[in-house]
């Protein structure tokens, strides 16, 4: 079991680090989002490449299930419990809304899809929560194994990922935002935002 886990985690975690190196050139602007999201999305936008990017997420979701253990468990062991729930949530969730969005209702997950769920009030609030909670969580996750795997790894630099995990998250949020520069949504995503959520009360087109 431990071994599946890890195999599936070294496929989902270059993922999810091409992923960050991604979102983080939205700090360069909208336009520098879409050309380096474009320039990876051959690798996983075509069927073999999405079929096994689906398969590592959700062995790694079954395997890391498996594996929670929470009774006495502090310090790193429970950061690592903790960390890890939050993940199977968010990748439950996030792969979910972007296979939805992506395949079903035929809206390109782009720069504009993210940052539309941090345009519209009072969701972009929850959102920024989410988004900056599975960032640290990554980052949390990836120091508790540093932890275990490598006892003698310098504690500090332990301690130093989620802090740095932290920072990430907070630029990354921000510039989807619209905190650096102004952001447009097209209608086509507002209005994507108006069916999924309306019954929050956002309406972008008044």
């Amino acid at each position: 079991m431990k071994a599946v886990h890890r195999a599936a985690a070294v496929l989902v975690a270059s993922f999810i680090v091409v992923h960050l190196g991604v979102h983080l050139t939205a700090l360069g602007g909208s336009s520098m989002h879409l050309a380096a999201l474009h320039s990876v999305q051959w690798v996983y936008r075509n069927t073999l490449g999405e079929l096994l990017l689906i398969l590592a997420i959700v062995t790694q979701i079954a395997t890391g299930a498996r594996r929670l253990q929470f009774a006495e468990t502090r310090g790193w062991a429970k950061a690592q419990a903790v960390s890890g729930v939050y993940l199977i949530f968010f990748l439950v969730v996030h792969t979910g809304a972007a296979l939805y969005t992506h395949h079903i209702y035929g809206l390109e997950t782009n720069f504009y899809w993210a940052a539309g769920s941090l345009h519209y009030a009072p969701i972009k609030y929850g959102f920024a929560i989410y988004y900056v909670s599975a960032i640290i969580a990554v980052f949390a996750h990836w120091a508790a194994a540093l932890h275990f795997r490598w006892p003698d790894a310098p504690g500090a630099v332990v301690k130093a990922l989620p802090i740095a995990g932290a920072a990430l998250a907070v630029a990354i949020v921000l510039a989807f935002w619209g905190a650096f520069y102004h952001v447009e949504i097209p209608g086509a995503v507002a209005e994507y935002y108006r069916v999924i959520f309306g019954g929050f009360g956002i309406d972008p087109h008044s």
